[in-house]
């Protein structure tokens, strides 16, 4: 310990280019493992510093303190301890300010910090708070993920997208994002369909999927204000089925009626996964499924099913399922409003996990 406590006067940010690349060095092997990670928690003036270098004029310099305080922040409980220390007092604003500075050559290296640090809900509840005390909104976060090409350096700030997803674990965070007189949810809307950027679009998918908890808004979000529906089912749906009857393609959503024949189901078994979590929240309510039911949402996930039934992903398969039984059921034979009402015994919800293990088991 006290030779890392040397280590951190060679981390300063006005000390010499070679001490502090050595320093840097030796700091980055001993984040390649846990027992490196958790000596250097211990010692919690060595990654303030190397937070201080991040604005090193040497551009190498700053660059491994990045990659430093990447491999730093990706585990969880070390992630927590940054955010607790006083050596890090702000911290969210500085990769804040790197990642809205369009000349900055790390700002991707800083998105990908602030994903570590929003990973865990308690992590994620202190990265919150940060932000409101420095006045940071929701939708600036939103603005610069979404503009095309706004770092000079070619930095695609793509784990924006996954800080986003993460706080929206949060219900006030969801809250901002759904805020009427914001417009953000709408502008979300496209990535569904995204080809830029796995990454980007699974985490955008991800937030939309938190959101969908918010059962005060799914009238909302299936009005013609939002619309969701033809944009969590387009990426479900492949080419337009030729065994279709006219009334059956005239009820689906418009921008579903008339698939081309090169039209693709996402390829990826995740994404898939959570959007198919979102429609089963959007299942919730009896208003919600009678317009699921009118939109002809279960043809789409028919189809799916055909598809997900030769599929790898067992959950996938799962959630599919799990949708189609609820819009299969008329809701006299549901008879209930609202599925979150309903008070599970404890027994019960540990019988039907067991069902679900047998059956990605099987």
């Amino acid at each position: 310990m006290g030779e890392l406590e040397e280590l951190a006067q060679f981390l300063h940010i006005d000390q010499r280019t070679d001490l502090k690349t050595v320093a840097l060095q030796h700091v980055l092997g001993m984040t390649g493992n846990k027992e490196g990670l958790a000596a250097i928690s211990e010692v919690p003036v060595i990654s303030g510093n190397i937070l201080q270098l991040l604005n090193d004029k040497d551009p190498h310099i700053a660059q491994e303190a990045a990659l430093a305080l990447i491999n730093i922040s990706s585990d969880p409980s070390v992630a927590k301890t940054l955010l607790q220390s006083t050596h890090m007092t702000g911290l969210v604003k500085t990769l804040y300010e790197k990642i809205q500075d369009e000349e900055c050559q790390i700002a991707d290296a800083a998105t990908m910090i602030f994903s570590n640090l929003t990973r865990d809900l308690v992590s994620c509840s202190a990265v919150w708070d940060s932000l409101q005390e420095n006045n940071i909104e929701i939708e600036r976060l939103v603005f610069l993920l979404c503009q095309e090409g706004y770092n000079k350096h070619g930095a695609n700030l793509r784990y924006l997208a996954t800080v986003l997803s993460n706080l929206s674990q949060l219900s006030a965070v969801r809250q901002k994002i759904l805020d009427r007189e914001q417009c953000i949810i709408q502008r979300f809307l496209p990535f569904t369909e995204y080809t830029g950027n796995i990454v980007k679009k699974g985490g955008i998918i991800g937030a939309l999927r938190n959101c969908c908890f918010e059962q005060d808004a799914h009238d909302w979000l299936l009005s013609t204000d939002v619309d969701i529906l033809p944009r969590l089912l387009l990426p479900l749906a492949g080419p337009s089925p030729d065994h279709l009857d006219d009334d059956e393609v005239e009820n689906l959503p418009v921008e579903l009626q008339y698939l081309d024949e090169d039209k693709k189901i996402e390829e990826d078994p995740d994404i898939r996964k959570m959007i198919l979590e979102a429609l089963t929240q959007l299942c919730s309510k009896r208003s919600a499924r009678e317009i699921l039911r009118k939109k002809n949402t279960y043809i789409i996930l028919r189809e799916l099913h055909k598809q997900a039934r030769f599929e790898k992903d067992r959950e996938v398969l799962l959630a599919c399922e799990n949708v189609i039984d609820i819009l299969i059921k008329t809701e006299e034979e549901i008879a209930i409003e609202n599925y979150h009402e309903v008070d599970v015994p404890e027994h019960l919800v540990q019988k039907f996990e067991q069902m679900d293990k047998f059956y990605l088991e099987d």
